[in-house]
């Protein structure tokens, strides 16, 4: 018998970078790939994705958490949704492992479901060190998990020193990584056609979250972000945030202040055409993970704003600023124009893998027993 793999996605990026785990499950007779959408994907005000994830695989279940808003109450009330309708989601496909990725809310809503049903539970993206309420959520979930798929060897060791037995711990390289390395994104002359962009002129890549800890702020620093790009001349291509707390804000600012033939607004953009954004633009600014993953395999210039990337592991090519409209300015210039930057930029590593981590991560499925051994868990100190 196949064994029953139920993979969670609910959002553009995770998926994204999922795709080759995604489609090795699907392909290979020793497992039942069972995927699972919800947040974003079923969300219009997030260009709902889900039409994204049918086009290649076959979905298993659909399971809309309700969000009304972006306040944390709104948010809250989600996640309760969720839990609940994983539970039934959970019940009726009866999956041999649950697989989860990163530290969003549907994350941990869906790990506590499979923890009262005794499902277990492996986890990617663990150990990570990023701020705000992501890293709690993302810890949580380590603690809830049975098998571990860190991007990183420092993750993995953070996750060892929260007492998980090392055998259940892989390294595998960041997923997003996978589809980068293979080559899998749009050309230059697809990223001008699908944004409008000028391909020969400097572009800069705007995506930019909500700090969940501080969710009141997020109009305010979206304005001060977009005010510094703006400044610059450059065209510029704006990302739409996640689901977040205080997503609202960010959305407000943007209708607000991206606006003009310089701004190209976009609620979402498909992973191959977002890395092949990342291929053409000369910097990205923001907030996001992917300026901290992805952009090293571009040689591009990142500017990470705020805290919610705070202390992750990253790449000589990123530059750390606060949200403050002149710091903003100040970095983009020197990531633009200092030669030194520039250099270690063009020389700079990857430190989140080589873009295995589908096939380590299915390799690793395939051969750990998924018995009573797994789900009985043991602290090692």
């Amino acid at each position: 018998m196949p064994r029953k793999v139920m993979v969670l996605t609910g959002k553009r990026g995770g998926f994204g970078a999922m795709k080759p785990m995604l489609r090795l499950l699907r392909d290979d007779p020793a497992f039942e790939l069972q995927l699972v959408v919800t947040d974003q994907h079923l969300d219009p005000r997030f260009g709902r994705t889900i039409t994204e994830v049918e086009r290649e695989f076959s979905i298993a279940a659909a399971v809309d958490m309700e969000q009304r808003d972006g306040t944390a109450a709104g948010r809250a009330r989600a996640l309760g949704v969720c839990a609940t309708r994983m539970a039934e989601t959970l019940d009726a496909l009866k999956p041999d492992l649950c697989l989860l990725y990163g530290d969003r809310g549907e994350v941990l809503a869906s790990a506590m479901a499979a923890t009262a049903m005794s499902i277990p539970i492996g986890h990617m993206q663990g150990g990570d060190v990023s701020g705000s309420v992501d890293e709690q959520v993302r810890h949580a979930v380590t603690k809830l998990a049975h098998l571990h798929f860190p991007s990183t060897r420092e993750s993995a060791e953070r996750i060892l020193k929260m007492g998980e037995e090392p055998w259940r711990v892989v390294v595998t390289g960041d997923h997003h990584l996978d589809l980068i390395v293979a080559g899998e994104y749009a050309a230059k002359s697809e990223v001008a056609e699908a944004t409008g962009i000028d391909p020969d002129q400097p572009a800069i890549v705007l995506l930019q979250h909500s700090e969940t800890t501080a969710p009141d702020q997020a109009y305010q620093q979206m304005a001060e972000t977009l005010l510094a790009v703006r400044d610059t001349g450059m065209q510029v291509v704006v990302v739409y945030p996640c689901s977040d707390v205080g997503y609202e804000g960010i959305v407000q600012a943007i209708e607000e202040f991206a606006t003009g033939p310089q701004f190209r607004v976009f609620k979402n953009l498909e992973a191959p055409l977002f890395w092949g954004l990342l291929a053409t633009a000369s910097i990205m600014v923001g907030n996001s993970s992917a300026g901290i993953i992805e952009t090293p395999c571009f040689r591009l210039p990142a500017i990470n704003i705020g805290r919610r990337q705070e202390n992750r592991l990253h790449a000589e090519n990123v530059i750390h600023a606060e949200h403050d409209r002149n710091t903003i300015m100040a970095a983009i210039d020197h990531a633009l124009n200092n030669e030194s930057f520039r250099e270690s930029t063009h020389m700079c590593r990857q430190v989140y893998g080589d873009g295995t981590a589908g096939w380590r991560t299915v390799e690793a499925i395939r051969n750990l027993p998924l018995d009573n051994r797994l789900l009985v868990k043991r602290m090692t100190y």
